[in-house]
């Protein structure tokens, strides 16, 4: 991998070599994940879709090795969730709910993430005070919701159990 311009090479579905331009890498589920998109031969960006595939980390280097296509529809799944996160993040409005707290006191909330679990059947949301301070530096709060007509978050409720609080702060973990 060139590491300047972050760039690598694969060998396409026609048998030649295609370079790919590398959009995004992250990890998740014990994988390594890298978002990449194709380059023609002047070095421009293919117009198109992104792709993923794993990869492993050299830790001599520090480069992307063992690349591998991406194996299951539910990887796709949490690959499209994280491209629709990313997505999310560079709207300019956030999304904001009111939220009641312990006390009564309704707070105005930022919304920084919403996903669904299939195995529990709920949606989730994470979110933090809306205040001007950096939102790493803010407390990150989650909660299950109901969607609304179009969406929208409608009614908050209290995530029940300790097996939910897991897959929250491995999607946490994965952001």
């Amino acid at each position: 991998m060139n590491e300047e311009t972050q760039e690598f090479m694969i060998i396409g579905k026609d048998g030649k070599e295609q370079q790919c331009r590398v959009v995004f890498t992250f990890d998740a589920e014990d994988k390594s994940y890298v978002l990449f998109s194709l380059v023609d031969e002047t070095g421009q960006e293919i117009p198109g879709d992104l792709s993923a595939m794993t990869f492993d980390y050299d830790d001599n280097t520090g480069e992307m090795t063992n690349l591998q296509p991406v194996e299951t529809d539910a990887e796709w799944e949490m690959i499209n969730e994280v491209v629709l996160t990313l997505l999310d993040e560079f709207e300019e409005e956030p999304q904001l709910i009111t939220v009641t707290d312990e006390e009564g006191k309704d707070q105005v909330c930022e919304v920084i993430h919403t996903f669904s679990s299939e195995h529990f059947g709920k949606s989730y949301v994470l979110y933090v005070p809306a205040t001007e301070e950096p939102i790493d530096e803010r407390d990150i709060f989650a909660a299950q919701y109901i969607a609304g007509n179009e969406g929208q978050i409608e009614e908050l409720y209290p995530i029940e159990s300790d097996e939910e609080w897991e897959f929250v702060e491995e999607v946490l973990n994965t952001l």
